[in-house]
């Protein structure tokens, strides 16, 4: 009886181990591509001292510059974020997210003009406004949404792009709880 109650305390413990080792946090990195290899689908940033290499998945979302994109459009030099999953030595690339041209703000919406395609971001000095571009994707909690789902007091990222006096925005990411 005694050893059956320890067998089923190391097979608990075992289990609770298993069940530990594979459950991975999704984890991201910023950097400066190095290259990018469309054949094996990888993705290299540069690296201080040794550069790292990713391996994008089948069905990872790519964006360049606000905007979907191929892993075959991006560049060395652009500027990167990727969000990953470790699995053993590899470090597994879910979505690839670039900037070339761009720029990428983030804070609380003050209010929308949903007729001149507006959001204006809360300023420390001075609020920001950026400009929706016709084709600009507006995503909430991961699903795409739209001018109308911008509420004041979200949290947003956007990117967008310097034309002259204007902010002109490619992608708004909203973050809900």
């Amino acid at each position: 009886m005694m050893r059956s109650i320890k067998f089923l305390g190391v097979l608990a413990v075992a289990f609770v181990l298993g069940a530990v080792t594979y459950v991975r946090a999704e984890e991201s990195t910023k950097g400066t591509i190095k290259s990018v290899d469309t054949s094996r689908k990888e993705v290299v940033l540069k690296g201080i001292v040794k550069d790292t290499i990713y391996e994008v998945q089948k069905d990872a979302a790519v964006w360049l510059d606000g905007s979907r994109a191929k892993l075959g459009d991006l560049k060395a030099d652009d500027r990167a974020v990727i969000f990953y999953d470790k699995s053993g030595d590899h470090l597994i690339a879910n979505s690839v997210r670039v900037l070339r041209k761009a720029e990428e703000a983030s804070g609380t919406v003050r209010s929308t003009f949903g007729e001149k395609r507006e959001v204006v971001i809360k300023g420390t000095v001075k609020d920001t406004t950026y400009e929706l571009t016709k084709d600009a994707t507006i995503w909430v909690n991961g699903k795409k949404g739209a001018m109308s789902d911008i509420r004041d007091g979200d949290e947003v990222r956007v990117t967008y792009e310097q034309k002259g006096d204007h902010r002109m925005t490619n992608d708004v990411v909203i973050f809900r709880k």
